[in-house]
């Protein structure tokens, strides 16, 4: 019986609430994973959130919408002891409030701290929001890695939603779209209607009858006083902070057929109106709120007495004195924030003050520390670059003793062989001197025999001539109708000649074999003189190469013959170079001597000096390490510095809004109080009256919706294990 005043007035008392208690700002408090945060709405705050749904507008729609059902409901439990799937659902409609995009959010409280959790979802494109846990999916099965966290996800899905919102638009009496009504003036109405689509066959009184899962459906508008004026809306809460008129009001579609009750006596909220005169009409989005979770409390309800009704009403009356009471005080707690909140802003500027010195002198020790640390990274690459010049110098010397050793042993082979290269040279001198006379020798006969070569290509080209006249002259005589034969042309003609022959030979071959055997003997005749012919030709042809040679040979024999009288010359220049060469090899080789001992002292000095260098880079690197230490500690403090005087800046510029806000909310308690009252009258009589002589049925009714209701605990999909909640939240676009 303790909970029947919730189960039977609960449409009363969640109108009452939105109608009475919300006021320009109003705190609640969110308990998550043992922590407790403060979440404030206020109408400015409405007014941002009008970002798209899918970035970070969305969770903080998300977490007001939630505080405003946890306050309506009043609810003091603690956290779940099982896995708990809380699921928002996030629709981006058009102005008329056609779905546009569903967008799910999901969060699983892992209350036990398990390394897996099991899921169940239907989404795709699944984003973790809040982490890096990863997560595997076997058709809607899904296991996250949770490692002990909460998981937090989105995705999106084509699913139907069980609820809609319908939008209109009436200009002076008239429908018209959103387009149509965009920029114009006039009376102007808009009309929330929203569509309950589910259905479920349940039992009432042993009778069977078909329930809608109840949804009470939040709605808030911001409107623009500029533009709206003279603004009404029946069942809605209406709050104008100068600037702005928010209207914030609830329906709940479908409830009045679920509990049976005559609207004549008591008319549930289905729909939405809101009427004003506007100028230039434009609006900012809406935002409505459908949850069942109001209702899923329901079935719990255990009434056996009607008489206890009246207890209730008292225990509802009772408590709500105390919250009267509880107002008052709220009041006066406010007003003394209030006085105080001036000293609060004195000490928060001498802080803020204090903050900013602080970051000044923690910049200038950042400045010499980054000095110090630049100073040392150079140090250090000096030192870097003498150790790595000490080695290559250790190793070049080190290869310059090698090679004065080699040149040494190079130098006494090059006294040895100095002086067989002069008795070489001298042995050379004298076979140039031959090679001269006899390259004389020759040149003088090749010279004799190149005299003749144009007699004897001349004589030989005569009696080519004489073979192609003797030739021509029998194959005319022979009735071949020819041109001259040449050297050039004549292998060309007699081809053509016995190509003919034998065409004529193939012509005659059936109709007359004697014939054609005639002409194929004149066509091997004349391949025959060809082939002679050709004979000749090649011997032309050498001796003409021969004659060419031999003039060739001729020029070569006398270059041969300069070049060996140059050689001579040099030979004798060579003979007197390689005495001087003997003379210079034997002084280099005393000098080679003394340059292999000098390298082995410069070896040992070069060691010593690379020893050294490797010290000093080992303790500059040390010296930079600790530069280093020092430059990110003061850069670590200077940003901790600036992110405190940014900080208590904020907080000393905020400190005029928080005492606009305690005022706001001194005020706030005060309607709250008045918003009381009218609840009382408005809402408790009305419902007891609206119920009266019908208790036993409508309680009933009131237990079966809310069995359909607690069922309805998810929308993307819950698995075995899991308590599930869900929420809808519609945003409409703006029209402007």
């Amino acid at each position: 019986m303790k909970r029947i005043t919730a189960g039977i007035i609960s449409v009363g008392l969640c109108a009452a609430l939105i109608t009475a208690g919300v006021r320009t700002s109003s705190k609640v408090m969110a308990e998550d994973n043992a922590q407790r945060e403060t979440v404030s709405i206020n109408t400015e705050e409405l007014e941002k959130q009008v970002g798209d749904v899918t970035t970070d507008g969305t969770e903080q729609l998300g977490a007001d919408a939630n505080n405003i059902i946890q306050a309506l409901l009043g609810s003091d439990e603690s956290r779940p002891t099982e896995t708990t799937k809380e699921e928002t659902v996030y629709i981006v409609a058009d102005a008329n409030g056609a779905a546009q995009k569903v967008i799910v959010s999901d969060w699983i409280k892992n209350v036990d701290r398990k390394a897996e959790l099991a899921d169940r979802s239907i989404l795709t494109d699944i984003e973790n929001v809040k982490g890096d846990e990863t997560y595997t999916k076997n058709g809607d099965e899904c296991v996250w890695s949770a490692n002990g966290a909460d998981i937090s996800y989105q995705g999106k899905t084509d699913k139907a939603l069980p609820i809609e919102v319908k939008v209109s638009y009436y200009l002076d009496g008239k429908k018209v779209s959103p387009e149509e009504i965009k920029g114009k003036s006039g009376n102007v109405t808009i009309r929330f209607d929203y569509v309950n689509k589910t259905s479920e066959e349940v039992i009432v009184d042993g009778k069977k009858e078909t329930m809608c899962i109840p949804f009470m459906m939040l709605t808030g508008v911001i409107l623009d006083n500029d533009k709206f004026t003279n603004v009404s809306a029946p069942n809605c809460k209406l709050i104008n902070d100068g600037s702005r008129t928010v209207v914030i009001g609830m329906a709940f579609p479908g409830l009045q057929d679920n509990l049976a009750i005559d609207r004549e006596k008591f008319e549930i909220p289905d729909h939405l109106e809101i009427s004003a005169d506007v100028t230039e009409f434009s609006l900012a989005m809406s935002v409505t709120v459908a949850t069942n979770e109001i209702f899923s409390k329901l079935d719990k309800l255990d009434v056996k007495d009607l008489d206890s009704l009246s207890d209730s009403m008292a225990e509802l009356t009772n408590a709500m004195t105390q919250l009267t009471d509880g107002s008052e005080q709220l009041s006066d707690g406010l007003a003394t924030l209030l006085e105080k909140s001036g000293e609060l802003e004195d000490g928060v500027g001498k802080l803020a003050d204090g903050s900013l010195s602080l970051k000044n002198g923690i910049r200038s020790a950042d400045e010499g520390a980054g000095k110090l640390s630049s100073g040392a990274d150079a140090l250090s690459d000096g030192a870097g670059q003498l150790s790595t010049g000490a080695a290559a110098l250790d190793e070049g010397i080190g290869k310059l003793k090698e090679g004065a050793g080699q040149l040494k042993a190079g130098t006494d082979a090059l006294s040895d062989g100095a002086g067989q290269l002069a008795g070489g040279i001298t042995q050379l001198d004298t076979g140039v001197g031959a090679l001269s006379d006899g390259a004389g020798q020759l040149k003088t006969g090749l010279d004799t025999l190149a005299g003749n070569n144009e007699t004897l290509v001349g004589g030989a080209q005569q009696v080519f001539n004489s073979l192609l006249a003797t030739a021509e002259a029998q194959l005319k005589d022979a009735g071949a109708d020819i041109p001259q034969l040449t050297i050039e042309n004549y292998g060309q003609i007699l081809d053509a000649t016995a190509a003919k022959l034998n065409e004529a030979a193939a012509g005659y071959a059936k109709a007359d074999p004697q014939t054609a055997a005639v002409y194929q003997a004149k066509a091997k005749a004349v391949a025959e003189l060809k082939a002679s012919l050709d004979g000749y030709n090649t011997f032309y042809e050498g001796l003409k190469a021969y004659t060419d040679g031999v003039a060739q040979a001729a020029t070569g024999a006398g270059t041969l013959k300069t070049g060996a009288d140059t050689l001579k010359a040099g030979t004798d220049a060579l003979k007197d170079g390689a005495d001087t060469l003997k003379n210079g090899a034997d002084a280099l080789k005393d000098g080679m001597t003394e340059l292999d001992s000098g390298a082995e002292q410069l070896k040992a000095g070069a060691d010593s000096l690379q020893a050294g260098a490797d010290q000093l880079k080992g303790g500059i690197d040390q010296l930079k390490m600790g530069a280093d230490s020092l430059k990110d500690g003061t850069g670590k403090l200077y940003d901790g510095a600036g992110a405190l005087n940014d900080g208590l800046n904020e907080l000393k510029a905020n400190i005029p809004a928080l005492k606009d806000g305690v005022t706001q909310l001194h005020d706030g308690s005060v309607l709250l109080s008045d918003g009381i009252k009218e609840f009382n009258e408005k809402g408790i009589e009305r419902i007891t009256e609206a119920v009266e002589g019908e208790l036993e049925g409508l309680i009933e009714r009131v237990r079966v919706m809310g069995e359909i209701s607690s069922k309805y605990n998810n929308f993307s999909g819950l698995a075995d294990g899991e308590n599930g909640q869900v929420k809808f939240i519609f945003r409409t676009e703006e029209i402007k």
